[in-house]
């Protein structure tokens, strides 16, 4: 299992945070597969026993970075899960929240929640990204 942060990737992923303003990455361009709004109601992640690491509290699918940019406007719910997989979360809005272990760096994955909405037909219509590290690797920013 890749840790999820490691020595020197740790103080990448610190200074990563540090140096992203949060009122830029909130208001990031038009595009509807990669808007960042952490205010949105995502899931909670809790440990599933007290004793649990730290590092292993979240966990998600395994997704290369490619795979991500084949979200697109349009798909149907079984598209989006042939790309993405299973969703690990269905809210009460239709949406699906997916939690995905994405490449940080050589050695280390960071692990970014994506929740999609549909449309009335049931096509993909947009798509936030909690945090906007997750939203810049995606769109070519990072590494």
């Amino acid at each position: 299992m890749t840790r999820w942060f490691g020595g020197r990737g740790a103080l990448l992923a610190l200074t990563l945070l540090l140096s992203l303003p949060f009122g830029a990455a909130v208001a990031q361009s038009g595009d509807p597969l990669n808007e960042v709004n952490p205010r949105i109601e995502f899931s909670s992640v809790s440990r599933e026993y007290a004793d649990m690491d730290m590092r292993y509290v979240r966990t998600g699918s395994q997704r290369e970075i490619a795979q991500v940019r084949r979200v697109a406007v349009g798909q149907s719910s079984d598209e989006l899960q042939s790309i993405l997989g299973r969703p690990a979360f269905g809210h009460g809005d239709g949406s699906h929240e997916f939690l995905l272990s994405l490449p940080l760096t050589a050695r280390d994955r960071v692990i970014c929640q994506y929740r999609v909405y549909f449309d009335g037909d049931g096509k993909v219509e947009r798509a936030v990204w909690r945090r906007p590290q997750c939203a810049d690797l995606v769109l070519g920013r990072l590494n």
